[in-house]
């Protein structure tokens, strides 16, 4: 992440970059920091060593999580976090190249490797993927903490967190913590600068004891004289985020600085956002062709990373210097930023001039331009941080995350025409909802994916690269109410002209993906204030004007009867072996209320503004779940029962096509029970075998249905604003525990699955079993494992006793 190289040249030139803070510092006052929210997920789960092959030990993550944010308390730090909000559509490409390399390409490896080798710790960690809750889990850790403690804040940017994060920073005259390089790149004032998480160095205090072989000791170590003496690891020294078990730590910090790397590298402080778009950033390292990137024509392949960020710094260099203006006066002198980016590319391009036409090096420079506009951070007056409203950051009007979700607003006033009315008071309110969700934690990032530009990237994870995506066959369902319901509450973007939903391809087709292998293919201050203004204006002038009118579309929901072309979302999805686009047509909410027997009539208030207990109903139905056992459960079972009840009912609905193949999709009994019993409902640890747990690719199967279907339920109780009455759960899950009860090497605690739950899990849904091959085999083979589990159809357990006793006879 970041600009490419520039961690490494950082590294490599440590010494005169960088400056070191150990804290506890001398002063009591709190140093405020700002934490890149995803490079502290990546790095922890990392440096944790927890399996990610199971599919995520939540329960272990989230408790780490809270360890190292009260050993940063303890030495004096005051955290700020802060994720990301939606994905800028310039950084699509990127996204989708990163995806392939870190989800798809080691799940194809993993699938195409051989038992044997793929189990082992070097091969697991190799292709390390991350579990795909472990955001929720890290939110739902970290909300908890600040429910304790004033020195924790959470904060989700408005979009790209990186330059919120340094802005914020300026704001608290703090650091940012992080693993990205263009923290060092980005500026603002009162900024402290960048330090790497991986730079991090815990000390304990060290004991003194006397030397246990001393030269006066009776006895002495012999040593041969040839032998390799291996490296002694300090046990009072812990390299990483994660700290020593011990009291009385300290923690020195490596800060780098934007000014000091702009003075090593002889470039004005405010060029460096030019310099790490010409290097390559997330935001111009995409193809300008099918066949190769920016970055390519700029470079010879013989180039290091770190010798392409001096030749780029030391083209800035020759054009701005005196002796270059002087030479150049009679033909062009530098007037503008865009006269420097414009002579910047043109050098960087000596070597293929002729082979360019103007039309490919005018694209070349648009597309420096906008990434350089990415690092932009225009200056603000206020220098504190405002405690209510929109943004802690921005005014209302600046701020890039409000007309996300005012096209609804928009629409019933340009209807309106400035008019108060009723319409416009419940838009007006369905938006303060979702923006206080959002900035609370409580509408994930993917949502706002979908209200910017609607778009959907579901997280990626191991599974069967041979069988459909789960994102598509268990998933896709669900996101078609939340598309609906965010369009009738806030309004998704409208459909470019030209373009209508008729005219969209979709992909639904199942066969289509089964068999398709393809290998993967590798502001709004003054002008005055803001360094990179004139590139706006530029940038403008390169595309035209492009005025923003309020979205039509938004001016349709359930209760107008105006007819315009229904929103498409485009989701990014596995398909086969790379990641493919395809395109949903939203229907309208009024149609999927029908579906379900809750008619929507022109008088009935919008959805989200009707009582608690209506909206549950809408949840419930749409997963085919109302049904009292469901109802009953408490609060923090009901998303897991909901997401398992889905994928039985999923995939034996698919199993109906009388296929072999999908027939074995189905889930048995024996793998519910086992789904349910790897949450910790209880206070006691959940007891997992010593000896590694196997591998089998029909459980990685399993797990990735039942997660992405726990990701999906909660998407859908987020936009119905059902948070607080669904407690989440995701940080009770142990992957590896489930694992482990399907291939009997662990047996659970009968008393920590209730018989309601199970009887919640199964209820009307007794024919949706799948046949337990296990069962089969336990007439051959006798083993004190749970593998013999009665394959007899279930009938509806009087009292709920059923159910139980057959958890009974899965122990037995």
């Amino acid at each position: 992440m970041g600009v490419h190289g520039l961690t490494t040249y950082l590294r490599e030139n440590q010494r005169v970059l960088s400056t070191h803070l150990n804290l506890p510092a001398e002063q009591e006052k709190p140093v405020p920091i700002v934490v890149d929210g995803w490079s502290f997920i990546y790095d922890l789960h990392r440096n944790s060593n927890l399996p990610w092959v199971y599919g995520g030990e939540y329960d272990q993550f989230t408790k780490l999580i809270a360890v190292v944010v009260e050993a940063w308390i303890k030495v004096g730090l005051q955290v700020n976090f802060v994720f990301d909000g939606a994905c800028p559509e310039l950084k699509f490409s990127t996204l989708v190249s990163r995806l392939g390399q870190s989800h798809i390409q080691p799940s194809l490896l993993f699938f195409r490797t051989s038992h044997t080798s793929r189990g082992t710790a070097r091969f697991l960690n190799e292709t390390r993927i991350i579990p795909p809750l472990a955001y929720t889990a890290c939110i739902h850790a970290l909300i908890a903490v600040c429910e304790t403690t004033d020195a924790v804040k959470l904060h989700f940017a408005d979009e790209e967190g990186d330059p919120y994060a340094v802005e914020l920073a300026g704001k608290i005259g703090g650091y940012v913590i992080g693993n990205d390089s263009d923290f060092v790149v980005l500026n603002t004032e009162g900024y402290l600068g960048y330090i790497p998480l991986e730079e991090m160095i815990w000390y304990a205090p060290v004991s003194v004891e006397a030397p246990a072989h001393g030269e006066d000791s009776e006895f002495q170590e012999v040593r041969k004289p040839k032998a390799k003496r291996r490296p002694v690891i300090d046990p009072g020294i812990g390299r990483g985020i994660i700290p020593p078990d011990a009291a009385g730590l300290t923690l020195s910090l490596t800060v780098y600085k934007p000014e000091v790397l702009a003075a090593h590298l002889k470039v004005p402080v405010t060029l460096l956002p030019l310099l790490g778009a010409l290097v390559g950033n997330d935001f111009s390292s995409q193809s300008e062709s099918n066949r190769r990137n920016v970055q390519s024509l700029f470079f010879d392949k013989q180039l290091s990373l770190s010798q392409r960020i001096n030749r780029v710094a030391s083209t800035i260099q020759s054009i701005l210097s005196p002796v270059s203006q002087k030479r150049n006066k009679q033909k062009h002198q530098v007037g503008s930023v865009m006269d420097l980016i414009d002579r910047a590319v043109n050098a960087l391009l000596a070597r293929l001039v002729t082979t360019l036409g103007s039309g490919e090096v005018d694209n070349i420079v648009e597309k420096i331009v906008e990434a350089t506009l990415q690092y932009a951070i225009p200056r603000r007056e206020e220098d504190t941080l405002r405690q209510e409203g929109v943004c802690s950051l921005h005014e209302p009007e600046a701020c890039s995350l409000l007309p996300f979700i005012s096209r609804r607003v928009a629409a019933q006033e340009e209807v309106s025409e400035g008019a108060e009315s009723d319409t416009l008071h419940d838009a007006i309110t369905l938006r303060t909802q979702y923006l206080v969700a959002y900035r609370d934690g409580h509408l994930a990032p993917k949502i706002m994916d979908t209200l910017s530009s609607a778009t959907f990237w579901p997280r990626l994870f191991l599974e069967n690269p041979d069988l459909e995506t789960v994102s598509r066959s268990v998933g896709r369902p669900l996101r078609e109410w939340v598309y609906s319901i965010l369009h009738d509450v806030v309004g998704l973007p409208e459909v470019p002209e030209g373009e209508t939903g008729d005219e969209v391809e979709q992909v639904d087709s199942e066969e289509e993906d089964e068999n398709e292998l393809v290998d993967v293919v590798e502001s709004d201050s003054e002008d005055g204030d803001d360094p990179l203004a004139p590139l706006k204006g530029e940038l403008h002038r390169l595309h035209g004007s492009e005025g923003d009118g309020p979205a039509t579309s938004a001016a349709s929901s359930s209760h107008s009867p105006r007819r315009v072309r229904p929103p498409i979302v485009t989701e990014y999805l596995r398909r086969g072996t790379r990641v493919a686009s395809e395109a949903v047509i939203v229907r309208p909410l009024h149609e999927l209320l029908a579906s379900i027997s809750l008619p929507d009539s022109d008088n009935s208030p919008p959805l989200l503004l009707r009582p608690l207990d209506e909206r549950l109903t809408v949840l419930l139905r749409a997963l085919e779940s109302d049904v009292p056992a469901v109802r009953t459960l408490p609060s923090q079972q009901i998303l897991p029962v909901l997401a398992i009840r889905w994928v039985l009912r999923t995939m034996y609905l698919r199993a109906e096509t009388k296929s072999k193949e999908r027939e074995k999709e189905r889930w048995t009994k024996r793998e519910v029970i086992s789904f349910l019993a790897s949450f910790n409902w209880t206070a006691s640890s959940i007891s997992v075998a010593q000896e590694p747990t196997p591998i089998h690719d029909r459980n990685v199967q399993l797990i990735a249905q039942a997660l992405h279907a726990l990701e999906s339920v909660e998407h859908l109780s987020q936009v119905l604003l059902l948070t607080d009455a669904l407690r989440p759960s995701v940080h009770l899950l142990s992957g590896r525990a489930f694992h482990g009860y399907l291939a009997g090497g662990s047996a659970f605690d009968q008393a920590t699955i209730s018989p309601s739950l199970l009887e919640a899990a199964s209820y009307g849904l007794d024919s949706a079993f799948g046949e337990d091959r296990y069962a089969r085999k336990s007439k051959k083979i006798t083993r004190g494992t749970i593998d013999a589990v009665p394959s007899r159809n279930l009938k509806k357990p009087p009292g709920g006793s059923g159910l139980f006793q057959l958890l009974v006879d899965v122990e037995t």
